[in-house]
């Protein structure tokens, strides 16, 4: 079975979103609560906003990676453009010389040359670009960081809330050691 960058993208993606679901467990939500009452609740939210920049940064990343993607699109769009500059440069340095313009024959055969490069440059990229960075795969984990990166804020948000108050304790009367009721 063959791996394809889009599997491995994908693959990324879904480790992230799985991670996000598992700040959002009740167990993750306990040990925040945990954190504030042992007071320990700034130095944690020092390296969780470290991991969300972290997390911004790479967002950024993606974004860079997401434009690059979309080539393959500018260049498909630009085929029409090509085949008419094509058409407009369909005459050959012969046709320039039966026409008294043998002057301009090598210009226009070079030009020609030139046309038919860098459209196959263009081909090439596109190819090349449309299976190396599938743009829809960017954009899915582009969204699953930036999830990732929320739950880091809203558990930080959380440590910066003050405490919730503990439970009041049941009116009993406290009896002394060894009594009995």
């Amino acid at each position: 079975m063959s791996t394809t960058t889009a599997d491995i993208i994908d693959g990324i993606a879904r480790l992230i979103t799985a991670l996000k679901e598992l700040l959002e467990t009740d167990t993750v939500e306990a040990l925040v609560d945990l954190v504030k009452k042992l007071g320990i609740g700034q130095p944690v939210k020092v390296g969780l906003q470290a991991l969300a920049r972290v997390l911004e940064i790479l967002v950024g990343w993606i974004e860079k990676l997401e434009q690059v993607a979309r080539l393959p699109a500018f260049l498909e769009a630009l085929d029409p453009a090509f085949e008419q500059v094509k058409e407009l440069a369909s005459s050959s340095g012969q046709d320039m010389q039966d026409m008294g313009l043998g002057s301009l024959a090598p210009v226009i055969d070079a030009s020609r040359a030139a046309i038919d490069l860098a459209d196959k440059i263009r081909r090439g990229a596109e190819v090349i670009l449309k299976g190396y960075l599938p743009e829809q795969s960017l954009v899915h984990l582009r969204e699953s960081v930036q999830g990732l990166a929320r739950r880091l804020r809203e558990m930080q948000q959380k440590l910066d809330a003050p405490a919730a108050p503990a439970p009041a304790a049941a009116n009993k009367t406290l009896l002394p050691a060894g009594a009995i009721p």
